[in-house]
């Protein structure tokens, strides 16, 4: 399968839309007055069946705990799970005297004090194509976290339509959903923008899967032999929204508390999911589409104009009986 055929078919819609996904990323720390970074293995170690099999967790580079629960059929079911996830990860966490950061960025340490926990051939070559660039890489990979969301893929305009939103909409969500002072997204600016397009190289609003097609056609591939696979060079770009094959996976989160998972998750659903949201997000954003580069940028400094009106239109469709 070449790569323009493997594009295509990561836009293609899903064949029973209506899911809705998460992945949380949380960072361990020694519950300390001086915190220091923790063995994934500790953490591991504590880990019970139960919570295996339904939370799915795994660490990042840099040691971050990711919980990856199935997608569920509804927004208020994904968010009852995540909250019983998440509080049974603080106990397991705590009974080891380990600390669970729910932040966007690890404000303890700095890079050279969190080893790379996962020395995979992958790993490691992102670490050494990041290192040509600057310092972000490392950054990026050990101590940042977020909350990914994944929303099925609608067909037709209504899919065209989502892409758009989750793409534009980035920025001021980002800002809107801040738990590090922009400095998460600055980081992903750093990293390099052939492989994270966030300076918005990866989007086109009249053509959206010819765009992303330039994009990984430009992306550098890493030096391992799986990258001659098409798919594979697809999983080693990291835009602010990546299109999955059936859904969309929505990047650009900062992680977030407990108290405001479900408001980022019913947020952004919303303005995917919802025709009315959708429409007067779009309303909002694309005389805007133009000056993504722009628009990030606000967002790394903590603000975004859009912010607030994005707010307050999901909050409005969901004060109605929006998406559930």
């Amino acid at each position: 399968m070449n790569l323009s055929t493997e594009v295509e078919r990561l836009f293609t819609p899903a064949r029973r839309p209506g899911r809705v996904g998460a992945e949380v990323e949380l960072i361990p720390v020694t519950d300390t007055a001086s915190p220091r970074p923790v063995d994934p293995r500790v953490l591991a170690a504590g880990f019970d069946p139960a919570f295996v099999a339904t939370a799915v967790p795994s660490f990042e580079p840099g040691g971050q705990l990711e919980l990856s629960p199935a997608p569920r059929p509804s927004v208020d079911a994904l968010v009852g799970d995540l909250r019983a996830m998440l509080r049974r990860a603080t106990e397991l966490a705590s009974a080891r005297g380990i600390r669970l950061e729910t932040v966007g960025v690890n404000s303890y340490h700095g890079s050279a004090e969190v080893p790379l926990r996962a020395p995979s051939p992958r790993y490691l070559a992102m670490q050494e194509a990041f290192d040509e660039i600057g310092p972000a890489g490392r950054r990026m990979m050990r101590l940042t976290a977020s909350l990914q969301i994944a929303v099925d893929l609608l067909p037709g305009l209504a899919g065209r339509e989502q892409w758009l939103v989750a793409t534009l909409a980035g920025p001021p969500l980002a800002a809107a959903f801040d738990t590090s002072d922009g400095e998460r997204t600055r980081i992903w600016q750093g990293v390099d923008l052939r492989r994270t397009g966030y300076d918005g190289r990866h989007f086109d609003i009249a053509d959206p899967v010819g765009a992303y097609q330039a994009f990984a056609t430009a992306a550098p591939r890493l030096p391992i032999p799986e990258t001659a696979d098409p798919g594979y060079h697809l999983s080693t770009l990291f835009p602010p929204v990546r299109p999955r094959g059936g859904y969309l996976e929505i990047r650009y989160l900062d992680a977030q508390p407990l108290w405001r998972v479900g408001d980022a998750i019913a947020t952004v659903t919303t303005l995917l999911c919802d025709t009315r949201a959708r429409r007067a997000a779009l309303d909002l954003l694309v005389p805007r589409a133009a000056d993504q580069d722009r628009a990030w940028s606000e967002a790394a400094a903590g603000h975004s104009p859009e912010s607030r009106e994005l707010l307050s239109i999901a909050g409005s469709t969901l004060a109605v009986g929006g998406v559930s």
